[in-house]
């Protein structure tokens, strides 16, 4: 029961910690600042996983240390909180009133697709597969934990290796999990299987929400039609699990993966994004695309190729229906972290050289 507390709380602190980071990218200059709440959370969930990548992969490729990571972590992150709640703590507790004022006002809708997505969390925290990789992914948290060593380490062996395999160098979600692990004091089990799944189905729900009410803008009822849509979405997920290797299998059994996220919520905030540059013509869509791309690579390597296809795919169609010409360089420019991933991975460069 404790550890069901626990969770709980951590899961509350990312969600709020999402939230803060969203505020602070709105607030800034060179960003879009047309955002509602579910808009502030996507940026926000981004913009923690960027932010993290940008610290962590320095020390992941000194062969760095789990503890000194915790700690500048720790110091990023007091900062971003206090900073944000001190600049920009009213138009926070605005934010959050107005949640609970659509919250009554769409009472009929949103009850129920709470109830579900509470069901959702039990159900991928309860059922998530105990397999190979299972034991591997939470497995390289528990050795960061033991060893103290961010790579480096086999997990299956514990044998010390003289290079990083070239996938694992930018993938982070391993990182950050045993960092959280780390603060909290967590078991890396409970932690991956519990808030980590959570937060994978809670993101996925509002990226998945923020993209019907484009699609529904035109309608009255559109929070309404979104809402519906998205228990709808969500509830098919049940009947596409006979495969480990589809969408839902991933989301409902493999949460420990950053495949998990890649299979549902990096896709839906791909679209987003590129429904977003569409639909304002802001150019500065193209810098949280960007910040997309390192993003996901940080989450996962699969998705080092999927949303850059979907984004890429949204864009260029659009770019040849309206003749936005001068957009092409600018869309290579945001895929570019992608572009140079794959151009390496082709050429057949396997590892890293540790140092330390």
């Amino acid at each position: 029961m404790d550890y069901i507390f626990q969770a709980g709380l951590i899961l509350l602190l990312e969600l709020n910690i999402f939230y803060l980071f969203g505020c602070i990218i709105e607030n800034l200059k060179i960003f879009p600042k047309e955002q509602n709440v579910s808009g502030r959370f996507i940026c926000g969930f981004i913009g923690y996983h960027f932010i993290f990548w940008c610290i962590s992969f320095p020390q992941t490729m000194m062969n760095g240390s789990l503890d000194f990571l915790t700690i500048t972590w720790t110091i990023v992150l007091i900062i971003i909180l206090l900073a944000s709640l001190m600049v920009y703590h009213r138009n926070i507790f605005k934010a959050y009133s107005e949640v609970v004022q659509m919250c009554w006002k769409y009472k009929l809708y949103i009850i129920p697709c709470i109830l579900l997505h509470v069901f959702l969390v039990y159900y991928v925290c309860v059922n998530g597969q105990n397999d190979v990789d299972a034991r591997n992914y939470i497995g390289q948290v528990t050795v960061m934990l033991d060893t103290n060593k961010l790579v480096g380490v086999l997990t299956a062996t514990g044998a010390i290796m003289d290079e990083i395999l070239f996938k694992r160098a930018f993938s982070m979600l391993g990182a950050n999990s045993a960092v959280m692990c780390n603060i909290f004091s967590m078991h890396p089990l409970v932690y991956c299987r519990t808030v980590r799944a959570a937060v994978n189905i809670i993101v996925l729900a509002v990226a998945t929400f923020s993209v019907l009410k484009w699609v529904y803008k035109n309608k009255e009822d559109v929070v309404e039609h979104s809402i519906m849509v998205v228990m709808f979405a969500n509830t098919f997920l049940f009947l596409f699990t006979n495969s480990i290797y589809t969408s839902s299998s991933f989301i409902l059994y493999r949460t420990y993966e950053g495949k998990a996220y890649t299979a549902g919520t990096l896709v839906m905030i791909a679209i987003y994004m590129s429904i977003k540059l569409c639909e304002t013509n802001n150019i500065k869509y193209f810098i949280m695309i960007f910040i997309t791309m390192i993003a996901s690579m940080s989450i996962s390597a699969t998705a080092t190729f999927i949303p850059p296809v979907i984004i890429g795919s949204i864009i260029i169609a659009y770019i040849f229906s309206e003749k936005k010409w001068n957009y092409i360089w600018r869309l290579l420019l945001s895929l570019s972290p992608n572009i140079v991933y794959i151009l390496i991975s082709i050429t057949g460069f396997a590892g890293f050289q540790l140092e330390g």
